[in-house]
């Protein structure tokens, strides 16, 4: 078996490329030797992240475009909350339009 942080020989690499590939890593050479390194985490897109924050907050368009309304009445709090998923949105609804 291997794991994060392995050096890999030439007789084994086949085997621990198999392990990487199953277990979300890959092999770097660093200094003259082959190590297993786990794979970064991928950045959530701007989609997970407005579904995420919306998720967190309960609160989906038409409810922060209320809050943000002029003379809302919302706290500050919820209008920065409206305000933080609506500039990711609004970012994620730029890119759709081209």
């Amino acid at each position: 078996m291997f794991k994060i942080g392995q050096k890999v020989t030439k007789q084994n690499f086949t085997q621990a490329a198999l392990w990487c590939n199953a277990n979300g890593a890959h092999i770097e050479a660093q200094d003259g030797e082959y190590i297993i390194y786990a794979n970064d985490a991928a950045a959530p897109s701007l989609q997970e992240q407005v579904a995420d924050l919306e998720s967190k907050y309960q609160m989906t368009r038409w409810q922060r475009e209320i809050i943000l309304a002029e003379g809302s009445g919302a706290s500050a709090y919820c209008k920065a909350k409206a305000r933080e998923i609506e500039n990711l949105a609004a970012e994620l609804r730029k890119g759709e339009s081209v």
